[in-house]
């Protein structure tokens, strides 16, 4: 194991809430620990973070001006404060993660104390070729273009974000950073306590059931419009067919529409937002991902560790954790039909280690180590 004793690490997330950034900033920042380096984390608002970093012995840091908003005016305010907190406080390396805490790069620079800066794209989002509304893509663009060239590091979580990244000209540089995780730290309930825990929270029995079902916030992004719509369509090549969605967001008033519309009541489950969620993929027969767009999905990486089978879109990151047999084409129902048909058909392989090998835990901290060192 690399030891870098002395060194002082900042990694900054926006929000201190449950979601892939954000267990991905606590496995570094554990990891970093572990290397001897002395970490804190920074974040705006969100309790899940700051239990689980009292939980590890990891100092945290609040930032008043960080949010997830599109207020413009929060930028000067993040710069500001990001500077004037470096100025007291010495660090060798800040990590940022997200789009709202890309400005704090210049505000880094700002400070004067030569502090590098690493900023990790978990994902596209606005400046995805799948997002559909062009308006907010210009601001986003100018926005990524002022502040990148204060980055020393660019780092992606997919190939696929850095060739696009490359191609439309955002940036020129960068690396790719897999996500990790460490099976050590991993605790995946057994089949029969994980869907005992789903009967409880939805008040469903699923005994017998074929269960379908998803983690992610209830957003665009997650595209489950599409699979509700889907289930009376998969009922009639799977009839047991259950489905939960575990997650929370501002389309599940949608998705409830849906559901009634469709008179799927007694099929599809929204179960709400659950902490550690990854402890109950071994409930699922199938896991599905019906997403618009993605940088690489922490969850997908848990379903390789859980020995889980997939059926994801053929989108971004998905590409680079899932074989091809198992992605369908986004918004596509004949090739989604077609795909799960052959899924249910046939016995899914398990155990994925050649996968495995490429998101361990290990080569994430390393790394991200050797980038924050002084070159």
């Amino acid at each position: 194991m690399l030891i870098m004793c002395g060194m002082k690490v900042l990694l900054i997330i926006t929000h201190g809430s449950m979601g892939g950034a954000g267990i991905m900033v606590l496995d570094l920042a554990r990891g970093l620990k572990a290397q001897g380096v002395d970490v804190t984390v920074g974040f705006g608002k969100g309790e899940y973070l700051e239990r689980r970093l009292n939980e590890l012995g990891i100092p945290r840091v609040r930032f008043a001006s960080l949010a997830r908003s599109r207020n413009i005016f929060s930028i000067p305010l993040f710069v500001l404060e990001i500077r004037k907190f470096l100025k007291k406080n010495r660090f060798d390396a800040v990590q940022f993660n997200s789009s709202n805490t890309l400005a704090g790069c210049f505000g880094a620079k700002l400070s004067g104390t030569g502090v590098r800066t690493v900023f990790t794209i978990h994902g596209l989002s606005v400046l995805d070729r799948h997002y559909a509304s062009p308006f907010l893509k210009l601001p986003y663009w100018a926005y990524f273009k002022v502040f990148l060239p204060f980055a020393d590091e660019i780092v992606f979580v997919s190939q696929d974000n850095l060739r696009e990244a490359r191609l439309t000209g955002l940036t020129r540089r960068g690396r790719v950073i897999y996500n990790g995780m460490d099976p050590t730290a991993l605790t995946y309930w057994t089949k029969e306590k994980a869907r005992a825990e789903l009967e409880t929270i939805t008040g469903q029995s699923f005994a017998n059931a074929y269960l379908i079902g998803s983690i992610g916030r209830l957003s665009y992004q997650k595209n489950y419009s599409f699979l509700i719509r889907t289930l009376p369509q998969i009922l009639s090549i799977q009839p047991t067919i259950r489905c939960v969605l575990i997650g929370e967001g501002k389309k599940r008033a949608l998705y409830e529409r849906l559901i009634k519309k469709y008179r799927l009541e007694s099929i599809c489950f929204l179960a709400g937002g659950l902490e550690d969620a990854a402890r109950l993929l071994k409930a699922f027969d199938l896991f599905v991902l019906p997403s618009r767009y993605e940088g690489l999905p922490i969850t997908l990486v848990e379903c390789l560790f859980a020995d889980v089978p997939m059926l994801v879109t053929d989108v971004n990151g998905n590409k680079e954790i899932v074989e091809k047999e198992n992605r369908y084409k986004m918004d596509d129902t004949k090739d989604f039909i077609q795909k799960f048909s052959g899924i249910v058909s046939r016995p899914q392989v398990t155990g994925y280690e050649s996968l495995k090998s490429k998101f361990m835990f290990e080569k994430m901290t390393h790394a991200y180590t050797s980038l924050f060192k002084k070159p």
